[in-house]
């Protein structure tokens, strides 16, 4: 099977090269060439698709997803998602250029990470949180995803099968951020009151008992009265019952949460693997601590949503140029910022971290309310619409920087150069979220926009 892909803007993806009006050529799974020029009256045995007006990139890799496999969801091990879900997140993903994405629900097994890989075209990678204190946050918050055979399970066998990173340590569900907020506060309040509270309420009632930085001794009764009434529950519990209900579905997993964070960084230095933490207000504290064990050392760490809202942008910007004198990575999700804006509504520390020079990078998405996130070409764009990076460089923040970070990721992709795997991504050069065609391995998953039929196997 050969392709032909000439008269675009071509991205090789190695952060510095742009070819206009180039060919890319893909045969037998691999990409062939990438041409500066193509005759058209030249024949070709393949088909031939003229991007014209389109950007021609690899496809992009996804360092931070959720809800990609039939395995336990999220650092609190909630219950899998249906097949249908799962698979239409995966679906998402691929619609909009994204072939291989690591997830990040770290009590997966291998077996249901590889299980999602076999049924979908995207490349599915995993890693682990299987660790003692983590496992102990996840119970707390949680757990009803674990299984018996849970507690035989360990970071270093999953790592023997197959696992590329630990992580993702610590999460909203179990630090008091926002799964907290979008699920486990609105329930256990819902319970006695029977009133279901949105997830903006109940994180500024979660912030009036706890804080930003979740400390008992914040509590705030008047900012707490306030938040009550206005989510619809004067009159409907008293307020030291809401209080205690906010802290008792809040407290119990933090502390088991930042141990496991620690667990996981030092199992991430002993085994040699990348450690991909959940970076917001909560966790400053110990990214601090840890960033002063890990200097020096060949660690590779990696501050997952540096522009976590839960920071402030001058405390996002502070604490990514302190990882990065010491040695850390950042990442930057997209979330919902730029375009659904239903979680997170200012991209002001998506901007401050981003006009920083060499500060960020990687881009990736996490993971949105039921799924619906903004995607990640769209993250491409803005950054280098705004000027942050180059269109290279913007591309390579989605490809092989991701790959320069965790090298199992996508080991022959990333990069649009002979020899590499086929995995191409076409989309509309004025809006790179109309994504007109999706090669993986030279087979074309995307055509015109919609799914063909090899996207699900």
């Amino acid at each position: 099977m050969s392709t032909l892909i000439h008269g675009g803007t071509v991205v090789p993806g190695t952060g510095s090269a742009v070819v206009e009006s180039g060919t890319v050529i893909l045969r037998h799974g691999r990409v062939a060439d990438v041409l500066e020029r193509w005759d058209r009256d030249q024949a070709f045995d393949g088909e031939v698709i003229d991007a014209s007006g389109c950007v021609v990139m690899p496809g992009l890799i996804n360092s931070h997803v959720h809800g990609v496999t039939p395995g336990p969801l999220m650092p609190s091990a909630a219950p899998a998602l249906p097949d249908d879900e799962w698979l239409a997140n995966l679906d998402r993903h691929l619609l909009a250029g994204t072939t291989t994405v690591l997830n990040l629900c770290g009590f997966c097994t291998m077996d249901e990470v590889r299980e999602a890989d076999r049924r979908h075209a995207v490349h599915v990678r995993g890693a682990t949180t299987y660790l003692p204190e983590a496992e102990r946050a996840a119970r707390m918050a949680d757990g009803r995803g674990l299984t018996a055979q849970t507690g035989h399970t360990t970071v270093e066998k999953m790592l023997d099968d197959g696992a590329i990173a630990i992580g993702e340590l610590g999460g909203g569900q179990t630090l008091g951020g926002g799964g907290q907020d979008l699920s486990y506060i609105p329930r256990a309040i819902e319970g006695p009151t029977g009133v279901r509270v949105h997830p903006a309420q109940a994180r500024r009632m979660k912030e009036a008992v706890l804080g930003r930085f979740i400390e008992l001794d914040a509590c705030n009764m008047a900012e707490l009265r306030a938040a009550a009434t206005e989510a619809g529950l004067e009159g409907r519990i008293d307020l030291v019952e809401l209080r205690n209900i906010i802290a008792d579905a809040v407290l119990p997993s933090v502390e088991p949460a930042i141990n496991g964070i620690r667990e996981g960084v030092q199992a991430a230095q002993r085994y040699g693997v990348p450690a991909i933490l959940h970076s917001a207000a909560a966790t400053a504290r110990v990214m601090r601590e840890l960033m002063n064990e890990t200097r020096g050392t060949k660690a590779t760490v990696i501050a997952s949503h540096a522009n976590h809202p839960s920071h402030t942008p001058a405390e996002a910007l502070a604490l990514a140029k302190l990882g990065r004198d010491h040695g850390w990575s950042a990442e930057v999700s997209v979330f919902d910022l730029l375009h659904r804006k239903q979680t997170v509504t200012t991209r002001e520390h998506w901007d401050v971290l981003l006009q920083e020079p060499g500060l960020v990078e990687v881009l990736a998405t996490d993971y949105g309310h039921e799924g619906h996130h903004d995607e990640l070409i769209s993250a491409v764009q803005d950054v280098a619409q705004h000027g942050y990076r180059s269109l290279a460089e913007a591309v390579a923040m989605a490809t092989s920087a991701v790959v320069g970070l965790i090298p199992g990721i996508a080991p022959n992709a990333a990069r649009l150069e002979p020899g590499r795997d086929a995995d191409v991504v076409v989309a509309s050069a004025e809006d790179f979220r109309d994504v007109r065609f999706v090669f993986v391995g030279g087979v074309c998953v995307v055509r015109d926009g919609r799914l063909t039929a090899e996207a699900r196997r």
